[in-house]
This record gives structure tokens, C-alpha cells and sequence, in this order.
């Protein structure tokens, strides 16, 4: 189980749509507007994938994808790895949160619009299978998806999300998560209005950054934060001299690039 996670956020994923069968349930439940914005039909077949089996028994996993990254972005062969570990078809959901461009990524840092998108795929996803869900979170997929489930007021817009999510997750997975914000946001500070910004970026002081840390325990029934001891990007540790991807109460699993130090199932 925790290989096929691994393997999701390192490759990504044949199927990049949602199944009609997912987005007529949208369309029908939440209204089309609802339905394409989640689909993200307008950057084309990367947009999003998932749905189309929602009697299936085994729990759903919703992924998050990173800092320029898209729900397509994938390998052949990664659909046969799913299956050989037991994940039905149709049952791993994800949706593209900006338009998959780094240097858009960059640019706008984590806006408000972004966590409602990611919170609302969860919310449809439960409501379409009736079953609580696994959450995925990659990089800076981790702090959005983190603030998905939290809830609470937006930190750029003053936005009232709602309360949080917890009762619909079973397990939460960071992967190389930007918790307590991510290296590269050093000094010089590189752009402060966007990704490293003091509001909602990935700068270790950002009211973003504090507001998904000043809470514990919100993220699911268990929580799992699998790191790198060489990670360029996020880094080990961050510029304020903590660990970069601590998720306080989790489960941690260091990764030596992607050679698991693990001796259990955990999940």
C-alpha cells in the first residue's frame, strides 16, 4: 500500500479526466460550473482524472499534486501498478489546483481559490462513494490539502472555509510535504509576492505556514509524513531551523531518495 502511494506522487497517472459517470454526478449534484471547475476541462486532458466506480468497498484516494504540477502528469504503466496492489479503477480522484505551469506556480503562491477547489473534490468524492477518504498531499500539495481538511478563514482573503474535514479522512500521506514552509524560500527572499510570500507562501514565518501548524490531529484518524533526508527543494530543514515537512503527531518515514526505511504495514 505505502509503495503505490509512493509511486502515484513520482509518476502520476494514466487517466487524466474524470469518468462521465463523476462528472455527471458533479454536474447533477453541485451544478455545471461546479462540475467543470473541478474537471478543469480548460487546460485540457490533464486537467483531472478519476471516478467512475463508486460502489467499489475499498476506501478512495484523493491526491494532491505539487508546486507546478498537474493531475495528468503520469507514466504509462502506473494504472498496472495500481492495480497489482489492489486499488480498484476508478477510485483514485485528483484535480488540477492552478493550470500546471511552474511558473505560474511561482507566481501566485497558495491562494484561497486553490484550497476551496482541492476541499471540494474531497467533500464530492466522499459524497459520490459514501466512503470516508485516504488524502494524498505532495510538496506543496501538503500545506493546501492540510488546509483543505482544516477549514477555518482563508489567510489572503479572509474567506470562511467551513469547519474542518476531519471526520471524512481516514489517512492523510504527506509526501516531501512544505509543512513548515520549504527551503528554497531563503534569503534573498525570491518571490515574495507569490510562492515565498509572507501572507501565503512557503516562507517559514507565512500566516499560512503558521495558521496549518498552530492545530494538531485535524488531518485524519492517522497521519504519515514521508520525507527526504535530500530533499533540494523542500529541503530537511527550512530557514526558521526546523524540519521542513514535520507534521506534528505523524508517523514519520524517511526516505533516503526512494529507498523506504520501513519494516511494517502501516497502513
Amino acid at each position: 500500500m505505502m509503495r503505490f502511494l509512493i509511486l502515484s506522487m513520482v509518476f502520476g497517472f494514466t487517466v487524466a479526466e474524470f469518468h462521465p459517470h463523476f462528472y455527471n454526478f458533479l454536474a447533477k449534484n453541485y451544478g455545471k460550473p461546479v462540475a467543470d471547475q473541478l474537471s478543469r476541462r480548460d487546460i485540457g486532458r490533464k486537467g483531472s482524472f478519476g471516478g467512475g466506480n463508486p460502489n467499489s468497498k475499498v476506501f478512495p484516494i484523493v491526491l494532491v499534486h505539487g508546486l507546478g504540477g498537474s493531475a495528468g502528469q503520469r507514466k504509462k504503466d502506473l494504472y498496472k501498478k495500481y492495480k497489482s496492489y489492489g486499488q480498484p479503477a476508478g477510485t483514485v480522484y485528483a484535480t488540477t489546483f492552478a493550470n500546471g505551469e511552474l511558473l505560474y506556480g511561482v507566481q501566485h503562491a497558495m491562494l484561497c481559490e486553490y484550497i476551496k477547489l482541492v476541499r471540494s473534490l474531497m467533500v464530492a468524492v466522499h459524497d459520490y462513494t459514501g466512503q470516508r477518504l485516504n488524502v494524498v498531499g505532495v510538496s506543496m500539495g501538503s500545506p493546501i490539502s492540510r488546509k483543505a481538511i482544516l477549514g477555518g478563514r482563508c489567510v489572503d482573503t479572509n474567506e470562511d472555509l467551513g469547519p474542518p474535514l476531519t471526520n471524512l479522512v481516514r489517512r492523510y500521506v504527506s509526501v516531501a510535504g512544505a509543512n513548515r514552509g520549504a527551503l528554497m524560500c531563503g534569503n534573498p527572499l525570491p518571490f515574495p509576492n507569490g510562492i515565498c510570500s509572507p501572507i501565503n507562501g512557503l516562507n517559514c514565518n507565512s500566516l499560512f505556514i503558521k495558521d496549518i501548524n498552530n492545530q494538531t490531529g485535524y488531518e485524519g484518524d492517522r497521519t504519515f509524513n514521508i520525507y527526504s533526508l535530500t530533499d533540494e527543494i523542500v529541503g530537511y530543514m527550512n530557514n526558521c531551523g526546523e524540519r521542513a515537512s514535520y507534521i506534528a503527531g505523524a508517523v514519520d518515514i524517511e526516505v533516503n531518495y526512494l529507498c523506504l526505511k520501513i519494516k511494517k504495514n502501516y497502513f
